[in-house]
């Protein structure tokens, strides 16, 4: 049937306005008398807000993540990251001496918020073992038990603009010469043996500071250049050579063993607090925005329950495109705070669990594209997405869907960037779906 009405939208149309808030195009009237119309509807009620997803998965994302901003909208976000430290070098000779130990964390440019400031990072020693409860994974709402000793500090003005930047915190020398006695020792000459003794590390972020967040290297490699981790130090007695400078690099274990714990405090924000995952604020009560933020769940979603009315306009009836609309709001992004390129939008149910990534007519994803014609004012910057398949979907089954569309990065996991997203009927700049379809 579709290719029999692109067949017959060859024909030419003839333009008129209707009576039912569309806009109608007659197929081919200038040849034969028929009944065939495209009508064209942008007028369905949208029901748009803002929800909090319980977690988000956070591990294998080869991203370490810490920081701390405080957002009028949003409130407060910190973020602290865990990692399971292990080495494939447990050899030290007896005649062999302890020099330092130290933590380093290399950019991997990813940065949101204000980097003129000056942020605090702490070390801690993890004090339980690395394993998930159900043998799942970590989540942003996820966190280790971790002792208040401090083992490393440092203040700073990050430069992560920098790939070969890096920080290097230095670390408790007893800790080190602990490490270094026992390997020498050979109590600890096996990976198991060393995670029995140091279950790993947190990097913690000074919390009282509207600073930034910034994003280090967590690959899974033997060492550590360009990616982070611990050194340990040490010298060789009776070594003629020119360097006599040796060292141990504890990388992260595994990627399923670094994550990221990502706390939101909303209190005193637009949004405020959310209740639990199925609480949605509706944009009316939040100043007529939406918002979205990656790393703690916060998202847009947005309802059209008035899709499904197409199908009793007319009795036959086929959809042919179907496309959303949303501005995000001026002055919300600039050169520290992006727009991205393209969204990544999600199908949830009327308990906003995700069912599956949106996809078009055709099968394929369908993401939110940015569309900037490089007006002086930023007038006509603007998201659109093809919601035939969405729409499709929603006409053609018999039962009620009650299906809605989330809006978030396409990183979400592994970035904590802000949108703002404008949906005010005084403006003219809400969520809008236009619809065309063909009843013959």
């Amino acid at each position: 049937m579709r290719y029999l009405i692109i067949g017959v939208l060859s024909f030419v149309f003839l333009i008129s306005c209707a009576t039912d808030d569309s806009t109608v195009y007659e197929v081919g009237s200038d040849f034969i008398e028929n009944n065939i119309q495209v009508r064209v509807i942008d007028t369905f009620t949208v029901k748009a807000g803002t929800f909090k997803r319980d977690s988000i998965v956070t591990a294998n994302t080869n991203r370490i993540l810490v920081g701390n901003v405080v957002d009028e909208n949003l409130g407060s976000l910190s973020a602290k990251s865990y990692l399971q430290l292990i080495t494939t070098n447990l050899s030290i000779g007896t005649n062999a001496e302890y020099d330092s130990i130290g933590f380093i964390l290399n950019y991997d440019n990813y940065y949101y918020g204000d980097t003129t400031k000056i942020q605090t990072y702490t070390l801690h020693r993890i004090t339980e073992t690395v394993e998930t409860e159900d043998n799942s994974s970590f989540y942003n709402t996820s966190s280790l038990k971790y002792d208040a000793d401090i083992l490393g500090q440092i203040s700073f003005t990050p430069r992560p603009n920098r790939t070969t930047d890096s920080l290097f915190i230095k670390m408790d020398d007893v800790l080190g010469e602990e490490i270094f006695d026992k390997i020498v020792d050979n109590d600890i000459n096996t990976t198991d043996d060393f995670l029995q003794y140091f279950k790993g590390i947190v990097i913690t972020p000074d919390t009282t500071v509207n600073s930034h967040v910034l994003g280090f290297n967590a690959q899974i490699t033997a060492g550590l250049e360009g990616n982070s981790g611990m050194r340990l130090y040490y010298s060789v007695k009776d070594d003629d050579s020119e360097d006599n400078s040796y060292y141990i690099d504890f990388t992260i274990s595994s990627a399923a063993k670094q994550f990221n714990e990502i706390e939101g405090n909303f209190s005193n924000s637009t949004v405020g607090d959310f209740e639990d995952g199925e609480e949605i604020k509706l944009s009316a009560n939040t100043n007529n925005l939406l918002f979205a933020q990656g790393g703690i769940g916060v998202s847009p979603r947005i309802e059209i329950p008035s899709i499904k009315r197409l199908s009793e306009l007319y009795e036959n009836a086929t959809a042919l495109s179907a496309t959303l609309t949303f501005n995000p709001l001026l002055g919300s992004y600039n050169e520290d705070n992006p727009l991205p390129e393209s969204l990544s939008v999600f199908v949830v149910d009327h308990k906003n669990r995700m069912i599956e990534q949106l996809t078009d007519i055709d099968g394929n994803l369908a993401s939110a594209i940015l569309i900037n014609d490089n007006d002086e004012f930023d007038k006509n910057t603007y998201y659109t997405v093809d919601l035939s398949g969405f729409v499709e979907n929603i006409l053609y089954t018999e039962e009620d869907l009650n299906y809605a569309l989330m809006i978030q990065y396409e990183d979400y996991a592994k970035e904590v960037h802000k949108l703002v997203i404008e949906n005010d009927p005084s403006t003219n700049n809400e969520v809008k779906l236009s619809v065309k379809f063909l009843n013959y």
